[in-house]
């Protein structure tokens, strides 16, 4: 009979080496995900010079909608926003215009935005008086705290700044 003695080439992983490389994986992903969204949060600046300012009233004649709420929630991670539906017709005339979908002003330089996603999906909403329409902003960083002053910009219009809950 003939023995066979089998060696393996290279290294051998040992649960050290392996635990090592999971929490180097970890820190990696976690860098990624806060360098992403730092990244994101730097790109979301724009300027202010072709938004005109308007009182809530003014701008609910314009739209057929008025401000329900406007709040930080999920532990700080999202941004909510509640609209009234006043005038069904104005306010599909309205929305129906993708760039008059609402970002919020946080500051001089910072507008949080939805996702084109949802900017697409708002089409299909169905627009009836006395109903609400709910979107949900992503509050990267933790930009805005509750309490902080908003200003809700739809296209080319700007609401006057509404202090968050």
């Amino acid at each position: 009979m003939i023995e066979a003695n089998a060696k393996t080439a290279g290294r051998r992983f040992t649960p050290k080496k392996s635990m090592v490389i999971a929490i180097l994986l970890v820190v990696l992903i976690v860098l990624g995900i806060y360098g992403f969204n730092a990244f994101r949060a730097a790109s979301m600046a724009t300027d202010q010079t072709d938004v005109t300012s308007v009182s809530q009233s003014t701008f609910e004649e314009k739209s057929g909608m008025r401000v329900q709420l406007l709040a930080v929630t999920a532990a700080g991670g999202l941004v909510d926003l509640r609209l009234q539906i006043v005038d069904a017709e104005k306010a599909k005339a309205f929305l129906d215009d993708h760039a008059n979908f609402p970002a919020l002003r946080v500051g001089d330089d910072i507008v949080l935005r939805t996702s084109e996603e949802a900017v697409a999906a708002a089409q299909d909403i169905q627009i009836e008086n006395g109903k609400s329409i709910f979107v949900m902003f992503p509050n990267t960083g933790n930009i805005l705290k509750s309490g902080d002053p908003v200003n809700i910009i739809f296209g080319n219009l700007q609401l006057e700044a509404i202090q968050s809950k």
